[in-house]
């Protein structure tokens, strides 16, 4: 379409009076931004001398005055601080175990009917006391028979006993027959001396022997007055009567002896009888003691009723045994623990190996803080041998007391282990640290109410110590605990300041 020269005249002029009417507007606006620029600057100058004057210096800033009798409430703790070695332990997990040399699965010696259950769960127990009663057929046999053994040892002891003094007496008749000493004599020193039913015949024999001896010496002393019939007769009884009478002296030392040994054999029999009865008992756990006090007879049908006994001090931690149950040598009545003395186990990798190296019968640390148990002391009494092909790990065992019940057998803890540097470095509790637009610092005593902020670097840590690589130099007191307070103080005055 064809603009014509008029009408773009036209527009032109419309446009030429918009303009000047914006001029004006944008020339207030313009002026109005240089007016507020020059006055802000203005402003911040007036501002800046004014608080110019009141600025402390950077030492000044830093140093804090906190009064000492405000210490105890704020709980203010001060240490000199000096380079030290750095000691820290590394942690591997472990666990709480019953003492296994402390820890007894109690069964009973016999087969049996349970009578009596005298123990619960979590019940602690003497060495000795009675946990059950088991009604068993074979204590009660093995009982009687030790009556039995018994009743034949005291018989046999005092037929010992008798025949020690029968044979010691024949024994003395044989020397004082020997020395020919009268008979009126051996009668009188023999008379309140038992010998037995030898005593007669030997002193008659004796006696025979003598009186032919002698009648046959009269005879011939007589010369021709006895006829020689007679003298040969005489002579023949006489020699008969020695003979008789050596055969039974013979016969005397012979029995004398073999008397002494049978009493002595038969004795040892008795005495091996009684011996192996109440050693049958004794494997039923009765005690000699108990065993003497026994009376199977007069007890009757509760002689066969056997206890099951405590083997040491301690708590019932399983039971298993019920009323009017037959039980057997397999058959778990009861677990029985020591809980006062425990083992701690950690299961330890190959890279570990070096951490335990030389710890037997040394003692380590271990805690438990989910269980709110801090640390406390174990000796290690086994490092660990062999390496599981399953797992590649071996046990670490150390025993611990637990005097307080405090532990609990399956109860996971964390075990500590000692990685010593001797290279002296500055540290310190972890309390003593404390941060200030993400800077650490600690408090320094500069004099006897002053502090100063000090910017630290911090290294390695360990439980509750920190290194502190650069800031702090020999002999600084440090602000160990209630250093909030001074930091508290601190901010107070740089918001006064501001």
């Amino acid at each position: 379409m064809t603009v014509s020269t008029a009408e773009r005249r036209a527009v032109d002029l419309s446009a030429n009076r918009r303009w000047k009417a914006l001029i004006p507007g944008a020339g207030l606006l313009v002026a109005g931004l240089v007016i507020g620029v020059v006055a802000t600057r203005l402003l911040s100058s007036a501002g800046k001398a004014e608080a110019a004057p009141s600025t402390p210096s950077a030492a000044e800033a830093s140093e804090i005055t906190f009064s000492s009798d405000k210490w105890a409430g704020a709980g203010i703790e001060l240490a000199t601080i000096n380079p030290e070695s750095f000691n820290h332990r590394t942690w591997r997990p472990g666990r709480v175990a019953f003492n296994e040399e402390r820890l007894a699965h109690i069964f009973p010696p016999a087969d049996g009917i349970i009578r009596e259950v005298r123990v619960k769960i979590g019940q602690s127990v003497n060495v000795g006391d009675i946990l059950a009663v088991v009604d068993s057929r074979d204590f009660g046999h093995a009982k009687l028979e030790v009556v039995r053994t018994k009743t034949s040892l005291m018989a046999e002891r005092e037929v010992a006993a008798r025949t020690k003094i029968t044979t010691t007496n024949a024994a003395e008749l044989l020397r004082l027959l020997d020395a020919e000493t009268p008979l009126a004599d051996i009668e009188k020193k023999m008379a309140d001396k038992p010998i037995g039913d030898w005593r007669q015949q030997l002193l008659t024999a004796y006696s025979k022997r003598n009186q032919l001896g002698s009648q046959l010496a009269n005879m011939r002393n007589s010369g021709d007055s006895v006829s020689g019939s007679n003298l040969r007769k005489i002579e023949a009884e006489t020699e008969s009567a020695t003979a008789g009478y050596a055969a039974i002296v013979e016969e005397l030392r012979f029995q004398v002896k073999n008397q002494r040994r049978q009493s002595e054999v038969k004795l040892a029999e008795a005495e091996t009888a009684f011996n192996v009865a109440s050693a049958h008992v004794a494997m039923f756990g009765l005690a000699a003691v108990d065993l003497d006090k026994s009376d199977p007879v007069a007890e009757g049908a509760s002689a066969s009723y056997l206890p099951v006994k405590a083997p040491f001090a301690g708590v019932i931690v399983e039971r298993h045994a019920v009323l009017s149950e037959r039980v057997g040598p397999q058959t778990q009545m009861f677990v029985l623990t020591d809980l006062s003395n425990l083992w701690v186990q950690a299961d330890l990798f190959e890279a570990d190996m070096p951490l335990v190296r030389g710890l037997a019968d040394h003692p380590i640390v271990f805690r438990s803080p989910h269980c709110g148990v801090s640390e406390r002391q174990a000796t290690v009494t086994h490092t660990g041998d062999l390496i599981d092909k399953t797992s590649r790990s071996m046990t670490l065992t150390a025993v611990t007391a637990n005097t307080d019940r405090l532990l609990k057998p399956g109860m996971f803890v964390e075990v500590g282990f000692e990685m010593g540097d001797q290279t002296p470095v500055f540290q310190v509790p972890g309390t003593a640290v404390l941060r200030h637009e993400n800077k650490p610092f600690v408090f320094v005593q500069t004099g006897d109410d002053t502090f100063r902020k000090t910017e630290v670097v911090i290294g390695r840590s360990a439980g509750d110590k920190v290194e502190v690589t650069e800031g702090l130099k020999p002999g600084d007191r440090v602000v160990v605990r209630g250093g909030f307070s001074l930091k508290s103080e601190m901010l107070k005055d740089q918001l006064v300041g501001e």
